[in-house]
Order: structure tokens, then C-alpha cells, then sequence
């Protein structure tokens, strides 16, 4: 653990955190979930040839973002609308359209969803949860109860097409601030991404604790870094030396 800058624990009221390579390994998990998502489709709708890699999905999920910035916003509603670009692009429409497409993706959440976080750091989030109020702040659409973390957090902040922007944008960070009627350095922070969680989270005046590298060790190093954090953790565990 280091210390980077003034921090009171005693001025702590609330802990929000990232969840992806924060708390778990969800890299191996997305990378199964894709593999699985790709064969599954190709297998129900008798797609051969390039459909049956998944960089053919991944490059019309990319254009279709950039084409829509905003769809950054709400990664569930991209990959539903890429869905509907494919299968045109493959002259197979849909049937249902959306509907379908939406199906088809909740299926894929499902599975992106289906990680493994260790007891030991369950037991830890429910020692903390006696102290501190406990929110998840992310931009991605893991499903905590798939997780086992459904009872862990009070509150789960995500981004929307409705005007809330992701991280490292302030709207997350003041939606939860608001929620709770807290001032921004009344809450720390806790992430593995030095632009989403860190930048993010010290533009938005909250205190801010770096999970170094991520949980697995392939988050972005110092080279990314743009703003410093409070305190930089080797471990997720390190968070409750520092505040109990």
C-alpha cells in the first residue's frame, strides 16, 4: 500500500466500487462468454466461414460504436444493435428484430456474467458493509447477483442512454453523492482503471484508492495515468488495512 496524497480515513462515509478486475478476474470470464457467444450463435443460426471467429462480431460492434459514440454509454444496448447490423449485414434478418436481438444478448450477459469471486474477499466487502455504506460504480453489465454480490451493495450506479455518461465522466460519481447527500470527498473510490476509476473519480472530487494493474494484472499501469489517486493497493484485500 501506498499513500499518495492527504487521506482521513475518518472523513470516509461511503465506498464505491469498480467491479470488473476490481474484485474479480473478468477478463478469462469475457473471453469464455465471447468464445461461447460466438459459437452459439453460429451453431442456432448455420453460420460457417468468418462468423464463426470472434472478430467478425467485434468489428461490427466497433463500427457501430463509432458511428454511435453514445451507445459507449450502454454497452448492453450496443451489443444489441450490433446484433441487428450483423444479421442484416448476413442478409438474415432477425425475426422479432430487437426483441430477438435482446434475448440474444441477455443470454451472453448471463454468461459474462458467471465469475468466481473469492470468498475470502466476499467475507471482506460484508466486515466493511458494517461501517460503510457499499455501491457499485461501473460501466459494464455484469449482473451482481450472477456474482453473488446481489445482498453486497446498497446501490448499483451505471451508465445510460438517458444522460448519464460513463466513467471517467462525473455523472456516476455525483448520481451517488446525490443519492446519498454526501459532498464528493466524502467517498472513496475503489477501481483498477487509471482513466475510468482513477481520472474519473479525482476530476469528480471523490478520494480515490488504485487497485495496481487490476486483480489479475493486466489493468493499465502508470504509463496511463493521468490523475493521482489518494493510495495505490498491490491487493484488493489491502483497502480494509486501510480503514479497519
Amino acid at each position: 500500500m501506498r499513500i499518495l496524497k492527504k487521506l482521513d480515513v475518518h472523513s470516509i462515509k461511503l465506498l464505491s466500487f469498480d467491479l470488473d478486475n476490481t474484485l474479480y478476474d473478468c477478463q478469462s470470464v469475457l473471453c469464455r462468454a465471447e468464445s461461447w457467444f460466438t459459437e452459439y450463435l453460429c451453431d442456432r443460426y448455420g453460420l460457417g466461414g468468418e462468423c464463426r471467429d470472434y472478430a467478425f462480431w467485434k468489428k461490427i460492434k466497433n463500427d457501430v460504436l463509432k458511428n454511435d459514440p453514445n451507445l459507449a454509454n450502454d454497452v448492453t444496448e450496443l451489443r444489441i444493435k450490433s446484433l441487428i447490423v450483423a444479421f442484416n449485414y448476413l442478409k438474415i434478418p432477425l425475426e422479432h428484430g430487437y426483441a430477438t436481438a435482446q434475448a440474444l444478448v441477455d443470454r451472453f450477459i448471463k454468461k459474462r456474467s458467471q465469475g468466481i469471486i473469492d470468498p475470502k474477499i466476499v467475507a471482506m466487502l460484508y466486515r466493511l458493509k458494517k461501517s460503510f455504506p457499499l455501491v457499485a460504480v461501473s460501466n459494464g453489465n455484469l449482473r451482481l447477483g450472477e456474482l453473488g454480490l446481489e445482498g453486497v451493495f446498497e446501490r448499483d450506479f451505471r451508465p445510460n442512454l438517458m444522460g448519464v455518461r460513463r466513467k471517467p465522466y462525473a455523472d456516476l460519481f455525483s448520481l451517488c453523492a446525490k443519492a446519498y447527500h454526501l459532498y464528493p470527498h466524502e467517498i472513496l473510490h475503489i477501481g483498477d482503471d487509471p482513466y475510468t476509476d482513477v481520472l474519473g473519480a479525482v476530476h469528480s472530487g471523490c478520494l480515490c484508492a488504485w487497485l495496481y494493474r487490476g486483480y489479475t494484472g493486466i489493468s493499465d499501469d502508470e504509463s496511463q495515468i493521468r490523475a493521482l489517486p489518494h493510495v495505490v493497493f498491490d491487493r484488493i484485500e489491502e483497502l480494509e488495512i486501510l480503514l479497519l
